[in-house]
């Protein structure tokens, strides 16, 4: 809105006489339908949340998810973006979910699905009524649905799965470790802090799951978090905005733990590594 009102503004400047009050009149205007319209978006996420909420026994509103502020969720996770000025949670909601990862392992287990958001610096050069550039910098507010959920133990080694940039997808930057599936290879970049945990979580089954279901979003397994982030491919229709995404995500989080290689969890201690 702040964006929106200088843009106004300088065209007010730039235009004489009856002009001048036109264009504030009509800024006027339209900051006001923006307002308006903003106001009755964030309205009926508002109720949307608090119908998820209703018909889903267990669930709770939450500003920190998992029990994290910001800048923890920030600092944990890679796979969120930190921005250039500010960022944090929206839409949180959080609950248990019961998952069997292993002999002696519990088997439920906190989500917590949310909105990112973090702002992006943009630089504008314009030309002003006198002929001179000028440079205006500005900061857009970006966002992305994220799930992040508690592990019952702590891992001390960094394993991320995040979609390929583009020029890694022909081959011209591609990094990070590399599978025997090809098309994996050229969808995700595998990072880790050491090999044998990126072999023993990204195998055959893995792979193919991340391809087929999952090719926009990134997932993390860090510290005592496991971080799912991205679009999901499917939503709650009935549900408006990201608030449709939230349970998808909640199902998202669950297909990846449930696919996680019993040989992980063994390889970080989590089960008996006789077993």
């Amino acid at each position: 809105m702040n964006n929106l009102a200088a843009d106004w503004l300088t065209l007010a400047q730039t235009s004489g006489g009856g002009g001048f009050w036109l264009v504030v009149i009509l800024g006027a205007l339209g900051m006001g339908g923006a307002a308006l319209y903003e106001h009755r978006r964030r309205r009926k996420k508002r109720a949307d949340l608090d119908r998820l909420l209703a018909r889903s026994p267990g669930l709770t509103y939450t500003v920190i998810p998992c029990g994290l502020r910001n800048d923890e969720l920030a600092w944990w996770c890679q796979g969120l973006p930190t921005g250039d000025r500010n960022n944090g949670v929206r839409w949180a909601i959080e609950g248990p979910m019961t998952l069997d990862l292993g002999p002696g392992m519990p088997t439920e287990l906190t989500v917590a699905t949310f909105q990112w958001w973090w702002e992006e610096e943009r630089r504008d050069r314009r030309r002003t009524a006198r002929g001179t550039m000028t440079t205006r910098r500005r900061y857009a507010k970006r966002t992305m649905p994220a799930a992040v959920v508690k592990l019952p133990l702590t891992v001390d080694n960094r394993v991320i799965v995040r979609p390929e940039s583009v020029l890694g997808r022909v081959g011209l930057t591609r990094g990070g470790h590399q599978f025997e599936s090809a098309e994996f290879n050229r969808r995700f970049r595998v990072e880790a802090m050491q090999h044998n945990l990126a072999l023993a979580l990204v195998d055959a089954n893995f792979q193919q799951l991340m391809v087929e279901h999952f090719p926009d979003q990134t997932v993390e397994l860090f510290g005592a978090l496991l971080l799912v982030a991205g679009t999901p491919t499917h939503r709650d229709e009935s549900l408006t905005g990201v608030i449709g995404h939230l349970p998808a995500l909640r199902q998202d989080a669950n297909q990846i733990l449930r696919a996680v290689p019993p040989a992980y969890w063994r390889a970080v201690g989590a089960v008996d590594r006789s077993l």
